[in-house]
């Protein structure tokens, strides 16, 4: 198996051994008790081959086509929809935008240049806080853009595939490796399923609280899910956006997008 990105995730497990104990008699008898264990267990995502992506691709084009069947608009559909309907008041919007964004440039500009001296003068010290302040409305500007956009073309056909396909890959490429009491590794699918319709099946079964899971043999599979899932989501959307294709350049992006979450 070749191997794009690893990680490892820690659980606890209880454990019944014998041991020794003494009886009111004060005979030493044979008896069990619970033990608690930390065990490590490695997460492996495989590195997809040019046939696997094929694959996928076809995957992703069956789920666009049913997505466009079931009455969802392209990106490109909703875009000029939004441009229609919009008209004067589109255009005056991404006016807006172009200015905080440009605005928000300028003035970090001058935070940049300003921030951290202390021999400022009075004029100068306005000149700052203005900078400041218009910073941080224009960066809100920007950001409330950016989510109404993004919200609305979440709702895509395109959108709605591609978290098809980034599930398409998580189901089947993703790994446990597990020791054996004799020290031999043995790595198991984190998904069970020969299809991605039954991979999919064991994923919602996995989500359930461990109570309610209809499959009460995938425990261990449960455990390494719950630690390990959006980070095998965050891995795959940036190799699949080309953003990194070894686990260096993956763990330098996931420190870069995502050290704040």
């Amino acid at each position: 198996m070749k191997e794009l990105y690893s990680f490892t995730v820690t659980r606890e497990i209880k454990k019944t051994v014998p041991t020794l104990r003494k009886n009111k008699k004060g005979e030493t008898v044979e008896s069990k008790k619970t033990v608690k264990n930390k065990v490590s267990n490695r997460i492996i995502f495989q590195k997809p081959n040019f046939s696997d992506i094929e694959d996928a691709e076809f995957f992703y084009g069956q789920k666009y086509n049913e997505f466009i069947n079931a009455g969802f608009l392209t990106k490109g559909m909703l875009s000029k929809k939004i441009g229609d309907m919009g008209g004067s008041s589109s255009k005056l919007m991404e006016e807006i935008v172009n200015k905080a964004i440009i605005d928000n440039i300028d003035s970090a500009k001058v935070i940049e240049f300003y921030e951290g001296r202390d021999d400022l003068e009075e004029e100068q010290k306005e000149k700052l806080q203005k900078a400041k302040d218009l910073f941080i409305s224009t960066r809100k500007t920007v950001n409330e853009f950016e989510n109404s956009y993004r919200d609305q073309f979440t709702q895509t056909a395109d959108a709605k595939a591609e978290q098809k396909i980034i599930e398409w890959f998580i189901f089947n490429f993703s790994y446990y490796e597990e020791e054996s009491d004799k020290g031999e590794k043995e790595i198991f699918p984190l998904f069970a399923g020969d299809t991605y319709e039954q991979k999919r099946l064991t994923y919602l079964d996995l989500c359930e609280d461990i109570e309610n899971m209809e499959n009460k043999s995938l425990v261990t599979e449960k455990i390494l899910f719950d630690e390990s899932f959006n980070k095998l989501a965050m891995v795959v959307n940036i190799w699949y956006a080309k953003l990194a294709d070894n686990q260096e350049e993956i763990d330098e992006k996931l420190n870069e997008i995502f050290a704040d979450e």
